[in-house]
């Protein structure tokens, strides 16, 4: 079960991260504005948090 979770980590830390830094357009799900107001509202921390909850999925996939 260990396994599932890390992947779980290293997918969603992963696409967090793109999302974070606009290399996966939220335009295509929904509207510009909303997505600006995302980027604005919750981008500074999924900056931070993606790449460290994708290096504890390596460690807790590697250490199982």
């Amino acid at each position: 079960m260990n396994i599932v979770f890390s992947l779980i980590a290293i997918v969603g830390g992963g696409l967090g991260s793109l999302i974070a830094y606009k290399k996966v357009q939220l335009d295509k799900f929904i509207s510009p504005g909303e997505a600006e107001d995302w980027h604005r509202k919750y981008g500074k921390i999924l900056k931070i948090l993606g790449p460290i909850v994708v290096v504890l999925g390596v460690y807790f996939l590697i250490v199982k």
